[in-house]
């Protein structure tokens, strides 16, 4: 490992990694994570001060926060929650404690022809944890249910930082969207060779993901031309700027960029 680089949590690796994306030209679309990114206030800030939307899963039992604004108070140059307001909730309590949810029931096609179906919600949460960092207001977020019909527990729980409010064709797309990502790295460790390196330079290891990457997507860009349709249906209230085509738009902009350099 060089000698400059130091240890970092996987939130902030993945923020820096971000902002050289950025820096390179990659244009902006909605950051998706799991839980680790979710549950983490430094990393959402980072995303909100690099003008990014997020869709971030989270672990709903360990973060608290309200369904409206409470009052605030400055003590000692720092913002604090007033005294007599009402105390925190998990998101769970507070989803639980919805006088009604508008669900959205909706339907897609997955990889394999089925159809798979899903209800979606969402309601305004306003977190605490941001006054710890030095802000002068609440975290306002959105939280959003993926819950199928009949299950006992949710598919996932989301905090979002959307630029308009969210509709249920969009929440879905990046609801299910991450699993492009486990995808790449399953059918890179089968067939592409992701998991056969046994070196230990920092170097050469590098060298290896970025060969089975580039593999990734050649393997995809031929298929996707092979396609009849090349540009999925993703619905009439969407905007077209997070699709998986826009997604491998980005990825060949970016190749062709740092070949022309």
């Amino acid at each position: 490992m060089p000698g400059q680089i130091g240890f970092a949590t996987k939130p902030q690796i993945a923020l820096e990694l971000i902002r050289l994306a950025l820096a390179d030209g990659v244009p902006k679309a909605p950051v998706l994570g799991d839980f680790v990114y979710g549950i983490n206030g430094p990393f959402r800030d980072g995303l909100r001060s690099l003008g990014l939307e997020f869709f971030l899963q989270i672990d709903q039992g360990q973060l608290v926060g309200w369904d409206h604004p409470v009052e605030l108070e400055k003590k000692q140059k720092h913002w604090h929650v007033r005294a007599g307001q009402p105390p925190a909730q998990l998101m769970t309590q507070l989803w639980a404690e919805q006088r009604s949810v508008r669900w959205h029931a909706l339907s897609w096609k997955g990889a394999d022809g089925q159809t798979r179906r899903t209800r979606l919600a969402w309601m305004k949460v306003y977190l605490p944890s941001a006054l710890e960092r030095g802000a002068d207001r609440l975290e306002e977020l959105w939280l959003v249910a993926d819950w199928p019909a009949g299950q006992e527990e949710p598919y996932h729980f989301y905090l979002a930082h959307l630029e308009r409010p969210p509709s249920a064709s969009r929440c879905l797309r990046l609801s299910r969207s991450r699993w492009n990502i486990e995808q790449y790295f399953q059918r890179a460790k089968d067939d592409l060779g992701l998991d056969h390196f046994e070196g230990r330079s920092w170097r050469g290891f590098h060298h290896h993901l970025m060969m089975a990457v580039l593999a990734y997507l050649f393997v995809m860009v031929i298929y996707l031309r092979a396609k009849k349709n090349f540009w999925c249906d993703v619905g009439t209230d969407v905007a077209g700027d997070a699709a998986v085509a826009g997604e491998a738009h980005r990825l060949l902009q970016l190749l062709r960029n740092k070949m022309e350099r």
